[in-house]
């Protein structure tokens, strides 16, 4: 056993009790050689003597060192110093899974999936090295304050290859209540074992509850072994229909009508976000136990009602057909259809029927453009009179986006970039490596990873931080101009740019609608803070500038400023030049103060060249 402060193998100061389990407790530590805040898991005294929890110790410190994923908590060391067999790991601040199903109850389905995709992304990764984690469960999912998941404890995990069976004499080894059937019954455990026990832990985010409950682990267990699950969308109705599917699959007691892979199930829960009534991961009865189920009588009645219905429904179809046109005499008129048309179009459609087009709301969708209609109600073919609604759902274009490639990019480069796809910086770490100071040489997600809008991506800069600032909370605030720029001034910030625009909507004058970077992100001191303001008057004075201007390489942002005080621009002018030499740009620009001031240029937020102008009345 360890104690509070003590030294371990003359590197890892013990700080407290985080955590303890049944075979190892876990430790928060300083590692005084590499400076940062560690876990500590050591084994339990109780268990030195016991080979098997040994066995168990030894085999997750391998399985930890064969695994390196962003959603598998990393491990950094394994030792024995005299009697303390230890495990030194990544230490992660957050709650368990488990704590956050107490606290929130059912989670909302966008959530739920976002977690449970990237613990799915966790057990890929780990299946691919060929090891099976076999005790996936609320309990061993951390998730940090923003929503980064971290698979933990491969206590139990095995090489695929070997021996899996999930029985120590007639202890379950694993927790009973995400148990797959084959575990339970002392089978082999394989990747479809893993993904049963997701599936499980899925079901308990949506519903609030494990599918299985009794007095016993025995209980339990026979029921994961003899009952199917109830769809979660009969405990909770709020689910989408194809969300609920994807779970039944992924629990399926046959392990050959289960998700082959994490990557299949993880492809079908985003899926099921994009079409919440599909049916793709509905599961089929096979027709032998269609047949067991049903007796011939039952089926040759059924057919029969289906026959009648099929031809009273043809009769029926045949007459309106033949009795309908646009209108009808009593001055109805016959919906149209709206799905998969612009909103311009489907309003010009909807006002030539006499109906009038109402949006419900916008919604991601990866099956219909920005813009497109997804849904509409009433639907197609229903008959209305002259001054009904038509009520819509309208695409907001996809919900995901993919991580951009920040690696040898400034964190100033990085912002932009980031704002560019919706997503944000997180936090910033500094550590030495071979770029040159200032640039980003990790990220968490890795370029190319797709994620949800608004997700953050965490960085490590190059370097030591020379100092730092955190952006204050500015739109939150509905802060105005003036005291926004003093509260960037008071955080540290020597280099502020404001940007005015004029929404469509009314607003207070110079009040501050959008900042850069987020609310509470901690940057270096030298990255300059960006504010949008509504600015409906942008001043009686003018200037007409006109420049050249050589872009090489790629596509660049051009901004144009002029300081209006001692570290504080107001943008004049900003687009995107394709590459050419010598392209023109002109504009007019506005000032609320006349007089000759200094215009700078900017590209990629790299100064290009500064020229005076005056700004006159006019």
């Amino acid at each position: 056993m360890v104690e509070i402060n003590q030294l371990v193998s003359g590197r890892y100061r013990v700080n407290s009790l985080i955590g303890t389990g049944g075979m190892a407790n876990v430790y928060k530590a300083y590692d005084e050689e590499d400076h940062r805040i560690v876990a500590l898991k050591v084994l339990k005294d109780e268990h030195k003597g016991d080979m098997e929890f040994v066995r168990r110790f030894e085999r997750e410190a391998q399985a930890v060192l064969m695994l390196s994923h962003e959603n598998i908590v990393r491990s950094y060391d394994v030792g024995e110093d005299g009697d303390v067999s230890y495990i030194v790991l990544e230490y992660v601040a957050g709650k368990t899974l488990k704590e956050i199903i107490k606290e929130e109850g059912p989670l909302p389905p966008k959530t739920a999936v976002n977690y449970v995709c990237q613990v799915l992304d966790a057990l890929s990764h780990a299946h691919e090295r060929g090891i099976i984690h076999r005790d996936v469960k609320p309990q061993n999912v951390i998730v940090t304050p923003r929503g980064k998941v971290k698979l933990t404890d491969f206590g139990i995990a095995r090489d695929a290859a070997a021996s899996t069976r999930t029985f120590a004499g007639t202890n379950v080894i694993g927790s009973v209540h995400y148990i797959s059937p084959e575990q339970a019954r002392g089978d082999n455990a394989t990747a479809g074992s893993d993904i049963y026990s997701c599936g499980i832990m899925l079901y308990e985010m949506l519903t609030g509850s494990v599918p299985f409950s009794g007095d016993n682990s025995v209980t339990v267990a026979l029921k994961h072994l003899q009952e199917e699950i109830a769809p979660p969308i009969q405990v909770n109705p709020k689910i989408p229909r194809a969300l609920s599917d994807v779970v039944v699959k992924a629990t399926a007691k046959n392990i050959g009508m289960r998700y082959f892979t994490a990557r299949r199930m993880k492809a079908d829960l985003q899926r099921a976000l994009r079409e919440p009534h599909g049916k793709f991961a509905r599961i089929e009865m096979p027709k032998q136990e269609r047949k067991r189920r049903s007796s011939i009588g039952i089926g040759n009645i059924a057919l029969m009602i289906v026959v009648v219905l099929g031809l009273f429904t043809t009769m029926f179809f045949i007459a309106r057909a033949m009795r309908d046109d646009e209108t009808v005499s009593n001055g109805e008129y016959v919906v149209p259809t709206l799905v998969g048309k612009q909103v311009n179009e489907a309003e010009s459609l909807a006002q030539l029927r006499g109906f009038v087009l109402e949006v419900l709301e916008y919604r991601g969708s990866e099956e219909f453009e920005e813009g497109e209609i997804i849904y509409q109600d009433p639907i197609v073919g229903t008959k209305g009179k002259e001054g009904d609604v038509i009520r819509v759902i309208v695409s907001s274009g996809s919900d995901y986006e993919l991580v951009p490639n920040l690696v040898g990019r400034s964190v100033q480069e990085a912002i932009a970039l980031m704002e560019d796809v919706d997503l944000e910086i997180g936090t910033t770490e500094y550590g030495q490596s071979d770029l040159p100071e200032g640039q980003i040489f990790r990220q968490e997600p890795v370029a190319d990873t797709q994620t949800f809008a608004g997700d953050v991506v965490d960085i490590w800069v190059s370097g030591t931080p020379s100092g730092t600032s955190e952006m204050p909370s500015l739109v939150a605030k509905s802060m105005l101009l003036d005291d926004a720029i003093a509260a960037l001034e008071e955080a540290g910030f020597t280099r502020i740019w404001v940007h005015p625009i004029t929404p469509d909507n009314l607003c207070t004058e110079d009040i501050v609608l959008r900042q850069s970077p987020s609310a509470n992100v901690t940057v270096p001191s030298g990255v300059t803070a960006e504010i949008w303001i509504c600015r409906t008057d942008l001043g009686a004075y003018c200037a007409d500038i006109v420049f050249n201007i050589d872009i090489v390489d790629r596509e660049k942002n051009v901004i144009v400023t002029t300081e209006i005080e001692e570290g504080v621009e107001m943008v004049l002018y900003e687009t995107k030049l394709s590459p050419g030499l010598q392209q023109p740009v002109a504009f007019t620009a506005y000032l609320r103060t006349g007089g000759d001031y200094e215009y700078i240029v900017y590209v990629d937020g790299e100064e290009y060249r500064r020229t005076t102008t005056k700004f006159a009345l006019r």
